[in-house]
């Protein structure tokens, strides 16, 4: 159990080391509601197949350089 503690401890310190590296810079983030849930719980009235739309909006979302991106409604 020692040995385990001791690999924790050790990940530990790596990631705080880590965050302490990063703790200045700048990153881009995107959320979208892209009304891909399945019709019987949202029709929502927007034309064209929910599944094409959702590769067209990835296709999409590739174009950019976000270094992350949260779709809500997504199925």
């Amino acid at each position: 159990m020692k040995s385990i503690c001791g690999i924790g401890g050790a990940l530990a310190a790596l990631l705080l080391e880590r965050a302490q590296a990063a703790a200045s810079g700048s990153f881009n983030i995107l959320s979208m509601n892209v009304a891909g849930l399945p019709a019987i719980l949202n029709p929502n009235d927007v034309p064209g197949d929910k599944a094409m739309n959702a590769k067209i909006i990835g296709s999409k979302f590739a174009q950019y350089g976000y270094d992350v991106i949260h779709v809500q409604e997504v199925s």
